[in-house]
């Protein structure tokens, strides 16, 4: 990675969530270090889950749209509608809009929500710009946990991932790069590769 990706906001006009729209993948490509593109072929020898509804929680999220989204494509295939909630310290809403406008995702916005189709999957976002760890014991439960390059900021918060566990309905899935060892989850086989710090953790909490 011998290169920056430099996110750089603007204002986007909104278009309307537009069911069936394909992203430009050469401009996907872009905003991803070559490595972990190449990685992301890793996904197809993952088990796909047969979720048809889900909630999704990612912290500490930045302006990562891209990632979430691969990882929600290729194992919950089934998935026709999703909520996601990003929780970051900085507002990143409008460098997420520039990312799916230069995709070419259309999108529709409401105060701090955006809605939009990624093939045929609805996917709505709220955005709360707060410490995750000053909110998580307050949110709902989520059907899905998403953790990137997230390990520094959990560092002095040892009840976090028990908590993160325990927030995640039964049936749920949780996908991290890093952490998690010492949880009750039943293991996913998932190639360690496809973290940078050669960790990744995928689990299911039983029923």
């Amino acid at each position: 990675m011998g290169y920056f990706i430099e996110f750089s906001e603007r204002d986007v006009k909104t278009k309307g969530a537009t069911r069936g729209v394909l992203p430009n993948r050469e401009k996907i490509q872009s905003y991803c270090f070559d490595d972990e593109y190449a990685h992301l072929e890793l996904l197809h020898t993952i088990t796909p889950s047969s979720h048809a509804k889900a909630s999704l929680l990612y912290p500490g999220c930045g302006a990562d749209i891209l990632f979430p989204l691969l990882y929600l494509e290729h194992l919950f295939p089934q998935l026709t509608e999703v909520h996601c909630t990003f929780v970051d310290t900085q507002d990143n809403q409008r460098l997420i809009e520039t990312v799916l406008d230069d995709i070419g995702i259309p999108f529709s916005r409401k105060k701090n929500k955006i809605s939009f189709y990624w093939k045929d999957t609805g996917v709505n976002i709220s955005f709360i710009v707060e410490n995750i760890f000053n909110i998580i014991d307050f949110l709902p439960p989520f059907d899905i946990y998403f953790e990137r390059a997230f390990r520094i900021m959990k560092d002095g918060h040892t009840d976090y991932e028990e908590t993160v566990v325990g927030k995640l309905a039964p049936g749920g899935i949780l996908i991290s790069d890093s952490g998690f060892l010492q949880t009750s989850l039943q293991e996913i086989s998932v190639p360690k590769e496809l973290s940078a710090y050669g960790e990744m953790v995928m689990g299911r909490k039983e029923k």
